[in-house]
């Protein structure tokens, strides 16, 4: 097989091709605070998305899971037909040797079924954060979208699957959004998931509630607390002792 091949559902291959659509690829990897994955995936679910097809890779991580819409795979595809939408979800972060194939497999495809334009959600590291902002963001080729916050300083790197795909996007004359909320990198974090919808929404307009994504996000923190307090409490009680 090639080292990446793009499978779409035959009932859906039609819907791709329809003349006068312009696509909008929206996606994200399980990098810094699973930002990329918990926004797509929740997007996909709240949109009321259609599972379309896979992306199969050579090395790819060997699970998949059962959900309401059918097999979970390491990287799904999704189709908001209403809204022009494909939603990229990558339940794990493609090998090092697969990164260049994924990002020319996933860039041809898209401009091979007129696909316009694209958004990606990432994590930034709070440690790079110097005012009061949520995110940085930065968008080549003059994409469309703008916000009144800053943008990604000069300096800053982007690194992983993310900054492949970005640069692949960007030498395939794909005009693209990149949002990085801020975030810790070690740490699961719906709240930063939560800032890049709210700015999808902001300009896209797509009606994605994230009062469900803050609630499991007070849930994980209130979980981390608890997890840091038993932990405390057991390097107490392994500690020395002294006696009287």
């Amino acid at each position: 097989m090639k080292q990446v091949e793009i499978f779409i559902y035959e009932e859906y291959e039609q819907i791709l091709k329809e003349p006068g659509r312009e696509w909008v690829l929206i996606t994200g990897f399980p990098g810094f605070g699973y930002v990329g994955t918990i926004a797509t995936r929740y997007i996909a679910n709240k949109m009321k998305s259609v599972k379309i097809g896979d992306i199969v890779t050579k090395y790819m991580p060997d699970f998949v899971a059962m959900e309401e819409y059918g097999v979970m795979t390491p990287y799904e595809i999704f189709l908001a037909e209403n809204r022009n939408l494909i939603i990229v979800v990558n339940n794990a972060l493609p090998t090092t040797p697969e990164r260049v194939p994924y990002s020319l497999a996933l860039a041809d495809w898209f401009k091979k079924i007129n696909g316009k334009r694209a958004v990606f959600a990432g994590g930034l590291n709070v440690k790079l954060k110097e005012g009061d902002e949520e995110f940085r963001w930065v968008c080549n080729m003059d994409c469309g979208w703008s916000f009144k916050e800053p943008t990604l300083g000069k300096g800053n790197y982007i690194v992983g699957p993310l900054a492949t795909l970005y640069a692949i996007f960007t030498l395939k004359k794909i005009p693209t959004l990149l949002i990085l909320p801020y975030t810790e990198p070690g740490r699961y974090d719906p709240s930063a998931a939560a800032v890049f919808i709210r700015k999808l929404n902001e300009i896209m307009e797509i009606g994605v509630s994230v009062d469900d994504l803050i609630e499991y996000s007070k849930l994980v923190a209130y979980a981390e607390t608890l997890m840091e307090e038993a932990s405390k409490k057991t390097k107490e009680e392994k500690g020395p002792k002294l006696y009287m």
